[in-house]
């Protein structure tokens, strides 16, 4: 998954030259949420309902490309929000307890991480297809896309801000100061707490 989410970064970009790059980074986001529900998921029924369901999307992102519907992106949008919302509790559950701090914890904590700027991605979508013109982006004619508010949100969640593109309305506004105070806290917070799992650790080893 941390491989995916990764190489995400350099696929969506390509989401707004052709319906081809679409599909991929539709394609990438499905296969993103399926390895998710495998890495954290023990229950199969669980996991082959997020395959069915991923693969469901799939096809209506399909469908949205072949003859586009802001109703059917607005679906998968939301199906998107609600998976990588479950992904990043999931994740965060088991990146936070008890136990040695080994190769795959630190993993997830990364994938926690990017998983946390795509879904702030996403969610800015949302509010640009019920608001258009919420985020303003001066090189960009027309209603600006996922690869722009992709963009956008990573350099929010680590507090670049570069500035180049704006939000404008004031539910995007909210959302940017939110994800803002995430990028900053997060990472603090999920140091600390692997510390201090590490210190517990280390004490109980050498304990009499």
């Amino acid at each position: 998954m941390l491989v995916l989410l990764v190489g995400n970064i350099f696929v969506l970009p390509l989401a707004q030259f052709a319906t081809w790059g679409r599909f991929a980074a539709r394609t990438v986001m499905s296969l993103i949420i399926i390895s998710g529900a495998v890495a954290t998921v023990r229950d199969r029924r669980i996991i082959l309902l997020a395959v069915g369901l991923a693969v469901g999307s799939l096809f209506v992102g399909w469908e949205d490309l072949e003859r586009p519907n802001p109703y059917l992106n607005l679906l998968n949008d939301l199906y998107s929000v609600v998976f990588i919302s479950v992904l990043v509790v999931l994740i965060l559950r088991q990146v936070l307890r008890a136990g040695p701090i080994t190769s795959r914890r630190v993993q997830g904590s990364v994938a926690l991480y990017l998983l946390l700027g795509v879904l702030w991605a996403v969610c800015y979508e949302i509010i640009e297809l019920l608001q258009p013109g919420s985020f303003g982006v001066p090189a960009h004619k027309g209603r600006a896309g996922l690869p722009q508010l992709a963009y956008f949100s990573f350099t929010t969640l680590t507090t670049l801000g570069i500035g180049d593109i704006l939000p404008l309305s004031p539910l995007a506004r909210s959302f940017v100061i939110l994800e803002g105070l995430v990028g900053q806290l997060f990472p603090v917070i999920l140091i600390a707490r692997l510390v201090t799992l590490e210190i517990e650790r280390q004490q109980r080893t050498h304990e009499p």
